[in-house]
Parts: C-alpha cells; sequence; structure tokens
C-alpha cells in the first residue's frame, strides 16, 4: 500500500485502487486478517497530499449474543492528509518514505473507527441460553428460563404497586 508520489506535481491529482488484506489489532469481537478495498484520488496542494476515497472492508466478527462468526462489510469515505514536513498536527499523517504514502495505518484506525460497538449476526438473534449456554437460534433447549433470581424478585413488584 506504499504509493510514490513524487510525479504530483501541485495541482496534480493521481488515481489510486488497490486490495489488500491486513491485520488489525488482537480483539475478542472480530477477526483480525480484513480484507481491503480502496479507490480515491491523491492531490497535492502546497505540498499536502489529500488522499480521498471510499474504504470497503470484510471483516469476520463474533456474535455479541449467540458467538457465532459472520461476516459483513464496512464501507466507509476517508480523507486523509498527507505531509513530507513532520508536523505537531494530529490530522495529518507523515510520509513513510522519501516520496512514498502509506495508507495502511490509516485504513486500520478508520476500519476500528467504523466498526460497530455491538456486533450482532442478524436482527433475529435469540442469543445463547443463560442456564445451558446452548444456541437458542438452532433449536430449543428445554431448560425453563423463567427463573427470576430472588435478590431481585422484589423489583417486579414495584411497578405493580397501586398505591400512589
Amino acid at each position: 500500500m506504499n504509493i510514490n508520489v513524487d510525479s504530483l506535481n501541485n495541482g496534480f491529482s493521481r488515481q489510486v485502487e488497490f486490495e489488500t488484506c491486513i491485520t488489525l489489532p488482537e480483539s475478542d469481537s472480530y477477526d483480525e486478517q480484513v480484507l481491503v478495498s480502496c479507490n480515491g484520488t491523491i492531490t497535492n496542494s502546497h505540498g499536502k497530499y489529500t488522499f480521498d476515497g471510499q474504504v470497503a472492508a470484510k471483516v469476520v466478527f463474533y456474535c455479541s449474543s449467540c458467538l457465532e462468526k459472520f461476516e459483513e462489510e464496512l464501507s466507509f469515505p476517508m480523507i486523509e492528509v498527507f505531509s513530507k514536513e513532520t508536523l505537531e498536527d494530529d490530522e495529518m499523517w507523515a510520509f513513510s518514505g522519501k516520496n512514498n504514502i502509506s495508507l495502511e495505518e490509516p485504513i486500520k484506525t478508520n476500519i476500528l473507527l467504523n466498526l460497530p460497538m455491538k456486533a450482532i449476526c442478524s436482527k433475529n438473534c435469540k442469543g445463547l441460553c443463560h442456564i445451558c449456554g446452548h444456541n437458542l437460534n438452532l433449536s430449543d433447549c428445554g431448560c425453563e428460563r423463567d427463573y427470576i433470581d430472588p435478590r431481585f424478585e422484589k423489583f417486579l413488584h414495584l411497578f405493580n404497586n397501586k398505591e400512589v
């Protein structure tokens, strides 16, 4: 994902398109290997190189409810600015070499920012039985799940009380 930009003079732009596999930081909610496809343009404007494009990533998640693997595609716009000079600006990325821009770290950062807070495999996911741990999407386990913890039993009558 290194892109050589030495041919870009001020005001010129270049089309960029690639597909690659990157590794995200380790997590229990997704698989670390992500297939990414990216297309966009890099424009040089007075020494500031701006990447403006669209990123699509196929991420394998583990459902937060039933713990099954499922694949979901994330698609989002990405605009990042690169500079040859080292600036103390958090909004700009530094060049990876003399005339090379690396899009790997900005793409990783943007993917992590676009991940769902809670990955659910489907809207109708029933999750796991809290008694035996059986996946309720596959079949019913037969456990009696109407059990109420005695410590919380008093709360059931809290809103049923008609006294005002």
